[in-house]
């Protein structure tokens, strides 16, 4: 069942009726055994009674008319045994019994029978017990009828209650399903009770996560669409001087121009890609990675452009660590990182990669072993100043060389953030930068 009116409505109306039946159950119990008590008590003060009056038989006063109530038997026994008086003559009424209560059954039939001696003879006083549980009854049932009319009360009163109750989720829906599509501010938790609080809370983070996520996907798009009208505004221009162009060798200049142009957009919609895709959290599940591994593809992937810019690149330290990671990303991550530095690092400069495993002090002063990674330039490396803002989209020093992006070192930042690790920015020994990440420890096995 998932409305949830329905099944509070369910276990509130089981509950009360529930609750109607065992309190009726109880009431009529409780009615019979008292009814029982009070017609017991009915019998003594009635052979009581009897007692107290003229013994002179047949009749014995004014009070054995009580006897001859339809309801009550009388008879009185000679200190010999033999019955001197009986209040309703017929065959089967029950014979002496002892002093006290008794239950006699006489002929099919069971009879209530309270006994005494007064003045040597034995007065008993008897009831038919179907009589007794007949009029019980009637008391039990006249104490219960009232469960009958109040339990369907109950029963609409829950029901108003639960709409009532739930009317603060219905608003709530309606305002939801009545905003626009864009609109994220956030909804006020103090109309609604206080169990839909941290919903509403938890509600409004989401808002708050969602119109982040809106506002970076609408500046992204925004970016993207002026970093692109640049190339394709230089390809048009690439094109038409290839158009005019008089002869072989103009032909030729232009149409290597043309080339680098369409690599140059090429590799702009690639970067863009790259980081849409890092961004939107990717289909990609994280996995235990060799972090070497992985540098040894980096650097055979940029291989070829190390060896157009005469840059010797490397690895320098090499320790096999492994980290959690969407394996693709990871190799992004150090692609970039290594491309990055082969680009600014001059003709015949150097690009050493290092890879190893540290020791770090973790929260309550547990050492943890982390992986890190470190590329060092002799490149001009970057200013102290300017460091924090070489992250941001499209961003370019003035010094850059042609042919970048603006979206190395964003894209960097995105799939670090994905694995949980650090990147930080210093001088390296080569006199360039140094880009260091410190990946996380991996996660301690399960015991056995």
């Amino acid at each position: 069942m998932k409305s949830l009116r329905a099944r509070l409505l369910l276990l509130l109306s089981a509950a009360v009726t529930v609750a109607a039946l065992v309190q009726a159950v109880a009431v009529f119990r409780n009615a019979m055994s008292e009814a029982d008590a009070v017609f017991d008590y009915h019998l003594q003060q009635l052979a009581l009674s009897l007692a107290s009056g003229d013994m002179g038989l047949p009749g014995f006063g004014p009070d054995v008319s009580a006897g001859n109530n339809i309801d009550y038997v009388v008879q009185v026994w000679a200190p010999d045994g033999q019955r001197i008086y009986v209040s309703r003559p017929r065959s089967d009424l029950p014979s002496q019994a002892v002093l006290g209560y008794t239950n006699v059954q006489v002929g099919g039939e069971q009879w209530r029978v309270y006994s005494m001696q007064a003045g040597g003879r034995t007065i008993q006083v008897g009831q038919s017990t179907a009589t007794r549980q007949a009029l019980a009854l009637g008391f039990a049932l006249r104490a219960i009828w009232p469960m009958a009319v109040i339990a369907p009360l109950l029963l609409l009163a829950v029901a108003w209650a639960v709409r009532r109750s739930l009317r603060p989720l219905s608003d709530l829906s309606q305002e939801l399903e009545n905003r626009a599509a864009t609109s994220f501010e956030p909804l006020d938790p103090h109309p609604v009770v206080s169990e839909m609080q941290p919903v509403v809370r938890a509600m409004n983070g989401l808002f708050a996560r969602t119109r982040a996520a809106f506002d970076t996907q609408r500046m992204f798009v925004a970016d993207a669409a002026h970093e692109l009208r640049s190339p394709l505004a230089a390809l048009k221009v690439q094109v038409q001087m290839l158009e005019r162009a008089h002869d072989d060798a103009q032909r030729g200049v232009a149409l290597a121009r043309l080339e680098s142009g369409i690599d140059r957009a090429s590799h702009l919609v690639e970067q863009l890609l790259q980081l849409a895709r890092n961004e939107s959290g990717g289909e990609e599940a994280p996995a235990a990675v060799s972090l070497l591994d992985t540098a040894r593809l980096a650097l055979s992937d940029t291989a070829e452009l190390a060896l157009t810019r005469g840059v010797d690149a490397g690895l320098e330290d090499a320790e096999d660590c492994s980290v959690l990671a969407p394996p693709g990303g990871l190799r992004i991550l150090v692609r970039n990182l290594v491309d990055n530095a082969l680009r600014y690092t001059p003709q015949g400069g150097r690009v050493d990669v290092r890879v190893r495993c540290d020791m770090r002090q973790a929260a309550g002063g547990v050492a943890q072993r982390v992986a890190v990674l470190e590329v060092d330039d002799s490149g001009p490396g970057i200013p102290p100043e300017d460091r924090e803002r070489v992250f941001d989209r499209f961003y370019r020093r003035e010094d850059a060389p042609a042919g970048g992006s603006g979206l190395g070192l964003a894209i960097v930042r995105s799939v670090a953030q994905r694995c949980g690790a650090t990147i930080e920015l210093d001088t390296a020994p080569l006199g360039g930068l140094r880009a260091r990440v410190v990946f996380p420890p991996l996660p301690a096995p399960p015991a056995a």
